[in-house]
């Protein structure tokens, strides 16, 4: 992934730098990788990433939506009423009159079971395409495609329950008038995560196959934020910031010196950590009922300890600031990962940075027997 930044930025990496500088050669770089780079993510967004008339998704319901069981309920109500007008008049329907009476009956619940969900379905895409407006779609998605061209597979994460401010329209009960009040609301939200902080179990072939990591890098008021979260351990919290705060936690893992070099920003001395961020691993994977109780969990949470449960849980140093059952009922990681060019049953792909690193090689040393043959010819 460093190769595939360097590439994308027109640089050798350190080693063959210092190869070249030996052998007095020129350091020239066809930006051949960016071209290509460039190329495929406004192709993907100009397919993707449409206006909201257009926009190249949709929902549907099934061929053959599921009948509510308080449907099937007045079908039956339905054929019992009729075949009760029946006997009253004299006649007594055999079976097959019966069934034919309830197929009948069937069809037209079905037809009006058929005709809801297309509405609940038009109604429902309406309400996904506003989240996603308002959970920062747009901006995350364009990130993600510009990973999927750079790196072997790129992630998004979401959606994400956040509490942010927002304007509401309140009624003012002195003036009996609605004003405008900011109010904390809870909001989904999508963002696209650095390949470089994300680890999949090492036999994974998808997000949900197995446990796996994600690094955070935390400022101080991002913790200050989560102190009476539901869900969080204030106690641990506070640990945390006291320990921060003694000059602690600062390169608890370490530091991504070489990656922050990589991508052209300011780097200070090795071992020292510029910004002062806190490491946090948010882990996703399943854990033995017995140590969620031994933990603190309750037995209404943790019915069998010999089970396995998903659990979601956050680690600082050596505090455990969270740790919960995953809310997902099916167990789902709030993950999706893509490659440009998938590798079956591989969790990284190939991107399109991956599939140029020989010809952009090719080039570069044409290039440079180029520029050196000329400075040569030249005397320079």
């Amino acid at each position: 992934m460093l190769k595939n930044v360097r590439a994308r930025r027109g640089e050798y990496d350190p080693e063959k730098i210092a190869q070249l500088r030996e052998q007095g050669s020129s350091l020239i770089y066809m930006m051949l990788t960016s071209n290509k780079c460039r190329a495929a993510s406004s192709w993907l967004r100009d397919v993707l990433m449409t206006t909201a008339s257009d926009k190249p998704w949709t929902i549907k319901p099934g061929p053959v939506p599921d009948m509510p069981p308080d449907v099937m309920n007045e079908v039956m109500v339905k054929a019992q009423q009729k075949i009760q007008e029946l006997l009253m008049q004299g006649i007594n329907p055999d079976d097959v009159q019966v069934r034919e009476m309830l197929l009948d009956l069937k069809e037209q619940s079905m037809a009006q079971v058929t005709k809801l969900a297309d509405m609940q379905a038009e109604l429902m895409e309406q309400k996904m395409q506003d989240q996603l407006n308002e959970g920062h779609w747009n901006e995350a998605f364009a990130q993600f495609l510009d990973d999927i061209v750079t790196f072997p597979s790129a992630i998004m994460k979401g959606p994400v329950v956040r509490k942010r401010p927002k304007m509401h329209w309140v009624k003012d009960p002195q003036s009996n008038d609605y004003v405008l009040d900011v109010q904390e609301t809870y909001c989904l939200e999508w963002e696209r995560v650095d390949p470089f902080m994300f680890y999949p179990a090492p036999d994974a072939s998808d997000v949900n196959d197995g446990a796996m990591i994600q690094r955070h890098k935390l400022q101080r008021s991002d913790l200050v934020a989560l102190l009476d979260v539901e869900g969080y351990s204030n106690a641990a919290i506070r640990a945390v910031l006291e320990d921060y705060g003694k000059g602690g936690l600062r390169d608890w893992i370490y530091v991504d010196l070489t990656k922050t070099t990589a991508e052209g920003k300011s780097t200070v001395a090795a071992g020292q950590n510029p910004s002062e961020l806190i490491d946090a691993l948010q882990y996703w994977g399943s854990v033995q009922g017995k140590t969620l109780l031994d933990w603190g969990m309750s037995e209404d949470e943790v019915p069998d300890p010999l089970a396995e449960y998903p659990i979601e849980a956050w680690l600082i140093g050596r505090w455990i600031i969270k740790a919960v059952i995953n809310p997902d009922p099916l167990g789902r990681k709030p993950y999706f990962k893509a490659s440009y060019e998938e590798v079956p049953g591989a969790f990284w792909g190939n991107s399109v940075a991956d599939l140029c690193r020989d010809t952009q090689a090719v080039c570069n040393a044409a290039a440079r027997s180029l520029v050196n043959n000329t400075g040569i010819v030249t005397g320079k």
